[in-house]
């Protein structure tokens, strides 16, 4: 029986959904035939009954293909077409609101549900001038359609965030974790447990009809804010022991 099979060697020949599917798989069953099985039926398109029917060396080959295509580290990607729509990334991370900001913390180190931080970096383009454009307002809505774009464009601007908030961290590193784990849930006292949560709390004052309009403000003004707040916090702290 003729199999034929059409082997990406590209990462923007892959889609954002097959990846998450791959790792699940890959998680569940790290090696073997079966693994082997489930990449080529995953990445190439045919079904699991048809990849165990290949010969070994062509099952050898294919996954030497797939697996060098992997380990390559995609440069960013600005603008890509999903479905007829041109997609362009945030064009300033440094102009993110504070919810947006927070959705891609909360996602972007976690591969299902990667597609919900993409939803962030990547909106539709509404104008476009002399190699400049503008992107939709960001939306909550709908993150699931970030589920075919293309993995090279996933995996660049991953990169490409992880080391803006490597800045972030070390810009605004009296309110951030050691390490530099992404998120201010040390900032003024709060707690682990409620991490952002209480971030936004602070700054909206415990105030919850507060809650949206904060989460509008620009990152910059926030950590800001929330710097002002923790040395605050911890200046009346040391005076209060000093007193007693």
């Amino acid at each position: 029986m003729r199999i034929e099979i059409n082997v990406p060697t590209s990462l923007s020949e892959i889609t954002l959904r097959q990846y998450q599917k791959f790792l699940k798989i890959a998680e569940e069953n790290p090696e073997g035939n079966f693994l082997d099985a489930k990449m080529i039926e995953i990445f190439c398109g045919i079904p699991l009954s048809d990849s165990y029917k290949l010969k070994m060396v062509s099952v050898t080959a294919i996954i030497d293909i797939l697996n060098s295509m992997l380990e390559v580290k995609p440069n960013h990607v600005e603008r890509f077409t999903l479905n007829g729509i041109e997609y362009g990334f945030i064009p300033d991370l440094d102009e993110m609101s504070l919810g947006e900001y927070v959705d891609l913390d909360n996602n972007a180190s976690k591969w299902e549900s990667m597609h919900i931080a993409m939803n962030v970096l990547y909106r539709p383009i509404v104008t476009s001038k002399v190699g400049k454009y503008n992107i939709e307002e960001y939306t909550t809505s709908n993150p699931e359609k970030m589920l075919d774009m293309p993995l090279d464009a996933a995996l660049g601007s991953l990169f490409f965030f992880l080391q803006f908030r490597n800045g972030v961290v070390e810009a605004y590193d009296s309110l951030f974790q050691s390490g530099g784990g992404g998120g201010v849930s040390r900032a003024a006292n709060f707690g682990n447990k409620w991490g952002w949560y209480q971030s936004i709390y602070g700054l909206a004052n415990g105030d919850i009809t507060r809650f949206e309009d904060i989460t509008k403000l620009n990152i910059h003004q926030c950590f800001t804010m929330l710097s002002f707040m923790k040395e605050k916090a911890e200046l009346e702290s040391q005076q209060i022991k000093s007193k007693f």
